[in-house]
Parts: structure tokens; sequence; C-alpha cells
């Protein structure tokens, strides 16, 4: 069985993120009852599987589209529960199944949190392939923003930022100031889909709380498409030139998963989308900062748009004056790996 490196690098740091995993045991544990129908969509390795039958599955049904089934239907046999888990290669949306399933286990969340179709997947499933009342781990999704000055050393690996262009014209002695200007006019479509290491934005200055900008209900939400926008006061004062986008997984009903810097570990595999502005946007505290979301699943693609309303204090001995400015940027978000299929939006 040969795989290529990239399929075993992808589950490699998986397995490797013990936290993510060890919550997904536990919770498959805590789901499965004896007895029960599961699906595992996207098994990969056939760990959830392998899991869902141990807890006591009647019978597992697990279904992969990649090369990497081969590998599972071998951890199967040397787990000793190969016969009671069907490995079917595939989608699941082209896949019917001899009997509906009581428990679901979709691990599809992506860097993106959404560029792998989860709500689609899931949705059909729910219609198709489990009974009314089953059971989904996970069962839902939360995306939250959080305006950030990104460090000129990071921000340098990312866009044209002017002093990146100073150390380019000491190294070559070129002049590469015209570039500024490019990555102005290319602010609407620039680095769109740029992930980076969660870990490593610990340290990044943010300037409001989060916001919460999408949150999805597998079992019970409609439609595919979001569009949300939400208001932040700034708490701090600095250059907004970024937008974190991180989620908080709900594994179970009192176990969750976050990709919020602040609460990663270093084993953590997701990277998370950061939307990058080229003409950074002086932000005060205080100001209202309106970040709207959205996600367009025939495309696999999401994106940001941030406006900002600024108002300053009212000055004793004077009523004060309203001044609103309004600066609009967008930051494009990332294309997901798979292509929507059409007919599935409603």
């Amino acid at each position: 069985m040969m795989l290529p490196a990239d399929t075993i690098q992808l589950h490699v740091n998986m397995l490797n993120d013990r936290t993510r995993t060890s919550a997904y045991l536990a919770s498959i544990t805590k789901a499965v009852r004896h007895g029960d129908v599961v699906l595992d969509i996207g098994t990969g390795t056939g760990v959830f599987a392998i899991a869902a039958a141990r807890a006591g599955a009647r019978h597992v049904y697990a279904i992969e589209d990649g090369r990497i089934a081969k590998a599972a239907r071998t951890l199967f046999e040397v787990n000793g529960v190969a016969d009671r888990i069907t490995l079917i290669r595939g989608w699941s949306t082209c896949v019917t199944l001899p009997e509906r399933a009581d428990v679901l286990i979709a691990e599809l969340i992506g860097d993106d949190p959404l560029a792998e179709q989860v709500i689609w997947i899931t949705r059909d499933a729910v219609m198709r392939l489990l009974k009314p009342d089953a059971r989904l781990v996970p069962s839902d999704i939360k995306i939250f923003g959080v305006p950030v000055t990104i460090p000129i050393d990071e921000l340098g690996k990312l866009t044209f930022a002017s002093d990146v262009l100073q150390k380019w014209q000491s190294w070559y002695d070129i002049d590469f100031n015209p570039l500024l200007k490019v990555a102005r006019e290319s602010s609407t479509n620039l680095l769109f889909g740029h992930h980076i290491n969660v870990y490593e934005m610990r340290a990044w200055k943010t300037l409001s709380s989060p916001v919460l900008l999408a949150h999805v209900d597998f079992l019970r939400g409609r439609g595919f498409r979001i569009h949300r926008t939400e208001t932040a006061t700034a708490t701090a004062t600095g250059a907004l030139n970024g937008i974190i986008i991180y989620f908080e997984l709900q594994i179970n009903s009192t176990t969750f998963l976050s990709t919020r810097p602040s609460l990663v570990e270093a084993s953590n595999h997701w990277f998370s989308p950061v939307r990058v502005l080229s003409n950074p946007i002086p932000v005060h505290i205080g100001d209202q900062l309106q970040i709207t979301y959205w996600y367009r699943p025939w495309c696999g693609r999401s994106e940001c748009e941030v406006r900002i309303n600024t108002e300053p204090l009212q000055m004793a001995g004077n009523r004060g004056r309203r001044i609103l400015a309004a600066r609009n940027s967008r930051l494009a978000g990332g294309r997901g790996p798979n292509s929507f299929y059409p007919g599935f939006v409603r």
C-alpha cells in the first residue's frame, strides 16, 4: 500500500493532536449505546469507527473516499472489529445504507472550518441516512472573528508591507515602493485562503473581544448559506490589519474543541484562516467594528468585510458633533479543497 506523503502527513498531524483525538474518542464512547448503528463519514484511518465498535455499536458504516481507506481496513482487522464495520469507498452523498443510523460521526472540520462542506454533508446524512432522533458527534459549531494587529514580521510574509519592501531594497538595491500601490489596490482579493499556525498567534495584539459570526446546528439547522453582521467594540488602540477566524466545536453536551489562540496547545493541528488587510485601518478604543461574515457553499468559500464607525467622546461644555467615518475593507476568504455539488442549496 503506497500513499502520497501529504496524505500521510495529514493523518499524522491529526493523530498527534491528542487533545482533538482524545476528545472525540471520549465523546464517541459517551454517545454510542449498546446495539446502536453508527455512521462514520470521512473515517480516515478508522480510529473513530473502531472506538464506536468498542463502545458497543451493533454495526458501523465507515465511509471514506480517499486511498487511506485501505489502511483503515487493515486497522479494523488487527483491532478485532472488522466483523462489525463495513467500509464504504466513496462520498456519503452518493451512498445509501441498508438501515438508518443512530449516531453520526463526522469530523469534517478543516482549517477553514466550513471548507470541507460539513454543512451540506451532515444535512444530507440527517435527511437520508439517520434516524429522526440521531445523536451527532460533533453536534454544532460556532465561528468567531477577532480583529487583530498582525506583527510586522508576520505581515511581511503575507503582503507587500512597507518594512519588508525596505528590507528587500537593502538586499537587492532595487526600489520596490510601487508594490505598495499594488497591495492597496488588491486589498479586496489579495491573500484569500491564508492560514497560519494558531499557536503562533497567541502573542498577536487583539483589538476587541471575539464576535460570534456563525452558529451551525448540524442536526436542526436549515439552509446552507451564511450571511451575518455583528458589531464589536474596540478595546485597544492599534492598526487593524487582519481578522483571525477560529471555531468552537461542540463534541458533546459538556465538551468542546476550540482553535482560539489563547486556548490551543502546541499539538493543535488546525491552522486558522487570517483575513489580511493590505491597507491597515487605524482603530481607537470605543470604535464600533462591524464585521460581516458570509459563506457560499457552492464554491466552498467564506469571506469577511469590516466597517469601522468612529465617534469621538463628547467634550465638556460642548454637546459635540458626531463624526462618522466608515471605511470598508473586504478580507477575502479561502476556497475549500472540495467543489460544491449543485442542487443541494435551498
